[in-house]
């Protein structure tokens, strides 16, 4: 090849580098076969000249995508190509969505469309002991003194975790201990409120702090894989908290404080069909947030104590709760009347289609225990299926009956979905 053709094919060549840095390889490669075709046809260069060029072009290519893809991993692995505010930054959702109808006893039918809970959630790692959470809530506002009632934005969880001497504990708007371990257990929140929350007497967050723990270290990696990682100590497990006991979907009226504290044992941790045994108690005591009704007690704070007791059965293919319930008071009450109820609940996964669940709970709760028939009884039944491991669609039952004759008893349908991730 004499000089002026060497020259021309230089030229190409870092046309082609210049290009290929400028965009993606493969474009730039594309750009010199056009040219190197451009110069043959106006016999600059030979066929076989061309051909030679060309392929020196796509050996660099081949060796510029190596060194790059190596280049990206390892950054990859150290981070370095990620901002540091996105670094460790994960990013969630969950829905409740469903059709219910809804006939109640001498009183309004209802048929509608409802997304019962959408959160969007961002997490963020610091070190390895610290981390951070944010959580919005979308709900139906239904406050009498806001004109604009429909769906809103609120926050339900904001806070951030010490992960210090294998103790986890949140600050700021933060897990109440009940909600949280019910939830471990009981995997149908998107059917219904769990027993203090659905019934008012404790919000299932709340502004404050808590701390959790276990007794013995963790469960083996089957059971925390296979059956529940959450409230997985081998031997049991803490959750205490202090709260303004108002709850997050309302402002603190007073200054007093709510004491929550969570206990739980597991009695035969090594015996393989009773790994999830376990045995609970809740309490919580301090002061509503409203002040007495009462003539002479108007400027005082009714007391608000909880106590629950509860075992817990879980396992690969089944669960069991039960649950029972006395104290009197609730987060918001006006009075200090006493209160009991219960909970049983169960699910089943049937044999050889183990994403299908079969479901049922009973719910009772007297709000006065000192006043005849005021009680209600609430059954429960259902069935799931997880089409895939983020989405689980459903359909329930639910019938309610007052103790009382004029109490207003209902039956509801339900078919809906959790999509979570």
């Amino acid at each position: 090849m004499n000089l002026k053709k060497w020259s021309w094919g230089l030229m190409v060549l870092g046309c082609y580098l210049a290009w290929g840095g400028a965009g993606t390889l493969w474009a730039g490669e594309i750009d010199a076969l056009h040219l190197l075709n451009l110069l043959q046809k106006k016999g600059v260069i030979t066929q076989e000249e061309a051909s030679d060029l060309m392929k020196e072009v796509r050996d660099n290519t081949k060796k510029e995508k190596t060194e790059l893809k190596e280049e990206l991993k390892s950054d990859a692995a150290k981070g370095n190509w990620v901002p540091s505010a996105l670094k460790d930054l994960r990013v969630g959702a969950t829905i409740f969505g469903e059709w219910n109808y809804k006939d109640v006893k001498n009183g309004k039918t209802s048929n509608e469309f409802n997304v019962n809970r959408a959160y969007l959630t961002l997490r963020k790692g610091f070190t390895p002991w610290l981390d951070m959470r944010l959580t919005t809530d979308l709900f139906t506002s239904k406050d009498s003194e806001d004109k604009g009632n429909g769906l809103e934005v609120r926050m339900k969880y904001a806070y951030f975790n010490l992960k210090l001497a294998g103790t986890a504990t949140e600050i700021g708007l933060v897990h109440t201990p009940s909600d949280d371990y019910d939830a471990s257990i009981w995997p149908f929140r998107v059917q219904g409120k769990h027993f203090l929350d659905n019934h008012g007497i404790q919000a299932s967050a709340d502004l404050g702090i808590v701390t959790k723990g276990t007794f013995g270290g963790q469960m083996d990696a089957d059971y925390r894989s296979t059956v529940s990682s959450a409230f997985a100590g081998k031997w049991g497990g803490y959750m205490l908290g202090i709260y303004n006991g108002a709850g997050y979907d309302n402002a603190e009226a007073n200054t007093d404080k709510a004491f929550s504290g969570l206990l739980y044992f597991r009695p035969a941790p090594m015996v393989s069909m009773l790994k999830g045994l376990q045995f609970a108690y809740y309490g919580n005591y301090g002061k509503s947030n409203a002040n007495f009704t009462t003539a002479g007690k108007t400027s005082d704070y009714p007391a608000w104590q909880v106590n629950i007791a509860q075992l817990s059965w879980q396992h690969k293919i089944f669960a069991l709760m039960g649950q029972y319930y006395w104290g009197k008071g609730t987060k918001s009450s006006t009075n200090e009347d006493e209160k009991k109820g219960y909970v049983g609940a169960g699910y089943l996964k049937i044999p050889g289609l183990e994403k299908m669940k079969v479901f049922a709970k009973v719910d009772y709760f007297d709000p006065n225990t000192k006043k005849d028939k005021d009680g209600y009884t609430t059954y429960i039944t259902g069935i799931s299926y997880d089409l895939t491991k983020e989405w689980m669609p459903f359909f329930a039952y639910e019938n309610r009956k007052y103790e009382s004759s004029s109490g207003a008893d209902y039956t509801k349908w339900q078919l809906g979905f959790q999509f979570n991730f």
